[in-house]
């Protein structure tokens, strides 16, 4: 085992649930670098930003703009995309998701069907399958693959060279062919021709010894990584390392609340926040990916109609919270607490327990006050910003207390008109002309 500190890390890095901190209140330090291919020391190891020798961050480059529903207290998340500090934010992107609209240069990218790639499936587990994936369709306006957009920048800085090795896109897929596990088992031709390749099970897979089988049997001969090389159920690195988090004790148990967090429904706080967000993966996106497909936008719970004709992610409620409440379905209702707010229409059911709200995650962000209130139904905006613990860089936002009341539509639409006359599409929903300003000609 190689130690923790000859592992390659960058010289600088951020986990992404503190980028907000890293930005607003700089200098941070936690535990660990968050990856979990890392070695479990790791976890044991203290790091900063900035780090030593290292600059703060003054530009955002990024090829994924939609944290703002991925990850904790997108609120202030949003203040630090607009912080002075961050000079320039440029987002490279197939649509207009959520962070695009922070973004001073949006480059236009291909999805998947405009480019040839090679891809693997492990479909299941069951089998491992490498495919050779053709170019669909023509790339669509003026869009171009994540590479060629890394290209055309690395070209205007006089790099494309050492970047690109002198290596064509048709160069590097034959490196990829040639590099898969699968260039001895099948020709490159064949495997054009055919399109992919079912990886064989390995003749010998029943001689292999199975799992802990060693250590089943022969447990002091064939000890765990643990420092007592036994299955602990008291950790003794944590209890070594840590000895006075509460939030991440040496027995992994129900602890109520602690010092970094107090979400639940016996917390103070619910005399205020009365009800729990519940907030899973969404049955008709996968994050954001999809939210403006108009098939799905009819069925009414993927999205709701509001009397406004904009469609509303739904917030499920138990008929007696919403009576409560004088809440009926169709309803715009608006779901805050102390970290913003934001709307969504009303989906009263039976199927939920009172006392909590149910929203998905992943709904397209429509600010009507940037890092305040939202009209999208992006219900991290409202999440915890504190971690799993002081010494742990978790993240924890799938339940926390909020109020649900009817919106006020007229006095919203009073005070903020610009936000409700933007250019909305039936179907769809949010469009690029939102937000999107197009350079002149002589731009870049």
């Amino acid at each position: 085992g190689k130690s923790v500190r000859a592992l390659k890390v960058p010289r600088q890095i951020i986990p992404k649930n503190l980028i907000h901190d890293a930005i607003l209140k700089p200098p941070i330090s936690w535990y660990g670098t968050t990856s979990c291919t890392f070695p479990l020391e790791d976890q044991f190891v203290q790091y900063t930003y900035p780090a030593p020798g290292c600059p703060e961050v003054h530009m955002i480059w990024t090829d994924s703009p939609c944290w703002i529903t991925c990850w904790n207290d997108s609120n202030t998340y949003i203040r630090a995309l607009q912080s002075p500090s961050i000079e320039c934010i440029v987002a490279q992107h197939p649509w207009m998701e959520n962070d695009c609209q922070f973004a001073d240069i949006i480059l236009p990218a291909n999805t998947k069907f405009e480019v040839s790639d090679i891809a693997t499936d492990t479909m299941g587990g069951q089998f491992y399958l490498v495919m050779n994936e053709e170019q669909a369709v023509a790339p669509r306006g003026e869009s171009f693959s994540d590479y060629e957009i890394v290209c055309k920048v690395a070209e205007r800085l006089g790099l494309l060279d050492a970047y690109t090795g002198g290596k064509t896109i048709d160069d590097l897929l034959e490196t990829g062919f040639a590099n898969s596990g699968v260039q001895d088992m099948v020709s490159q031709e064949e495997f054009k021709e055919k399109g992919y390749y079912v990886v064989p099970t390995d003749p010998q897979w029943d001689t292999y010894t199975r799992g802990l089988k060693d250590f089943y049997e022969d447990p002091q001969n064939h000890p765990l990584k643990t420092p007592s090389g036994k299955v602990e159920f008291f950790s003794q690195n944590l209890a070594h390392h840590f000895p006075d988090d509460e939030e991440r004790p040496p027995v992994p148990h129900w602890i109520e609340k602690g010092v970094s967090h107090d979400e639940a429904l016996s917390s103070t706080r619910s005399a205020k926040y009365p009800l729990l967000v519940i907030s899973n993966h969404p049955r008709w996106r996968c994050h954001a990916n999809h939210d403006d497909i108009a098939w799905t936008r009819e069925i009414p719970t993927c999205k709701v109609k509001g009397p406004d004709g904009y469609k509303y992610e739904p917030a499920w409620l138990n008929p007696a919270t919403a009576a409560e409440r004088g809440i009926k379905s169709g309803d715009v209702v608006k779901i805050y607490n102390e970290r913003g707010v934001v709307l969504c229409g009303a989906y009263v059911t039976e199927r939920l327990m009172p006392g909590v709200v149910y929203v998905d995650h992943g709904a397209r962000y429509d600010p009507i006050v940037p890092g305040e209130i939202d009209r999208g139904g992006a219900i991290n905006t409202l999440t915890p910003h504190n971690l799993t613990s002081k010494n742990s860089a978790g993240m924890v936002s799938s339940g926390f207390l909020v109020e649900v009341e009817r919106a006020d539509m007229d006095e919203l639409r009073r005070r903020y008109p610009e936000a409700f006359d933007r250019p909305y599409h039936e179907g769809a929903g949010l469009c690029l002309e939102r937000v999107l300003e197009r350079a002149d000609e002589g731009g870049v």
